[in-house]
């Protein structure tokens, strides 16, 4: 007995108690670095641990990867948000974002502003669908077009950038919107990154640096030829009655810039009345066929790739993209797997009732929200 006494007495000797910590106790330093790793659901997740956490929060934002989808109901004053790292694929809906912005078409978005043009006429304005700011714009000429314009603003200086198809630009600071003297015919995309247009015809790639004062052209390559691969879409769906008159096959041609700045052509074929769709990726440098995206994933509205090993919500080696690509409603997004070769819609849209105008993809930003 007194052997079994002494065992006890040895393992409780007695001595200075270790203090445990507290998750609520955390140093602020410490919670900040822990928040600024998570992405936006994980985010929202971590501020309900507890009141010092919530407070917490308020230092940090999400460390947001991947893009989400603007879905604009019809004749409303507000968008809903869908986050696809969300498992339970909730809506999130925005503030009243202004009495004018249902009459209003969304023409690009970069991270959480919105290029927006009024009535299809010429009252043209950017806003920040988070925080509600709006930066009105001068008025487009009678001569000037601006069809799928792109979009650029940085988030801190409110430095912006608007270019049209037709390379007519106006920038912050600009008294009238400018032209750019090379003339491109037949532009079938654009995509801006990094201070640098990619302009895609169908010959030809050119880059034009907006660095300096004006834009100078960086460089140009030939993309003239090529084919397409089939890429058969998994389950049915009928397609709309297309009349006779109109061209069977509608071809499409869009520029990639990757991750890490590689310059992607994306051809694509779309046969009406047909259940597959062709695709095929091409390097810009001797137009080599690209056959794996290996961890990244192609959102093709945006004109980039992003990281998607380990994302939730985000499939790697995969093109993303909207249905106005396949001839059908703007509503529908849709993935295509190069790794399966089939073509599925996102089911989490699929069931909702609202009545839909369009769908965009945009790359949040949280900052100051």
């Amino acid at each position: 007995m007194a052997s079994h006494v002494a065992s006890a007495m040895a393992v409780t000797r007695p001595g200075p108690k270790r203090k445990l910590c507290c998750w609520s106790e955390l140093p602020l330093d410490i919670m900040r670095l822990i928040f600024e790793r998570l992405g936006f659901a994980d985010f929202e997740r971590a501020k309900s641990v507890c009141s010092s956490w919530q407070t917490g929060s308020g230092k940090s934002t999400p460390n947001n990867k991947i893009p989400w989808m603007i879905i604009f109901p019809e004749e409303k004053n507000y968008c809903l948000l869908f986050n696809p790292e969300d498992t339970e694929g909730k809506l999130y809906k925005t503030q009243h974002l202004g009495d004018d912005f249902a009459k209003s078409s969304c023409l690009a978005t970069c991270r959480s502003w919105l290029l927006m043009e009024y009535c299809h006429e010429n009252p043209l304005y950017i806003l920040n669908l988070l925080t509600r700011e709006r930066i009105n714009l001068l008025p487009i000429t009678s001569d000037q077009r601006l069809d799928s314009p792109i979009l650029w603003i940085d988030d801190k200086t409110k430095e912006y950038l608007v270019i049209g198809e037709t390379l007519v630009y106006f920038k912050k600071g600009d008294k009238s919107w400018k032209q750019i003297p090379e003339q491109l015919s037949g532009i079938r995309d654009m995509v801006f990154k990094d201070c640098k247009l990619y302009c895609l015809t169908n010959d030809e790639l050119q880059i034009f640096d907006f660095s300096g004062e004006f834009p100078l052209q960086a460089s140009k390559v030939s993309v003239g030829g090529g084919c397409v691969k089939l890429a058969k879409k998994g389950g049915r769906m009928r397609l709309p009655r297309i009349p006779w008159h109109v061209q069977a096959v509608r071809r499409r041609k869009n520029v990639v810039v990757t991750v890490r700045g590689d310059v992607l052509i994306v051809k694509s074929e779309s046969p009406f009345m047909s259940e597959t769709w062709n695709f095929k990726i091409y390097s810009s440098k001797g137009l080599e066929e690209i056959v794996s995206l290996g961890d990244e994933a192609i959102i093709l509205d945006l004109g980039i790739t992003v990281l998607a090993k380990d994302q939730e919500g985000v499939t790697s080696n995969s093109i993303y993209f909207t249905g106005d690509q396949i001839n059908l409603d703007d509503t529908e997004i849709f993935v295509l797997n190069l790794d399966t070769k089939k073509v599925e819609k996102l089911p989490q849209l699929v069931s909702s009732s609202l009545s839909f105008s369009t769908v965009r993809w945009f790359l949040p930003s949280f900052m100051n929200v």
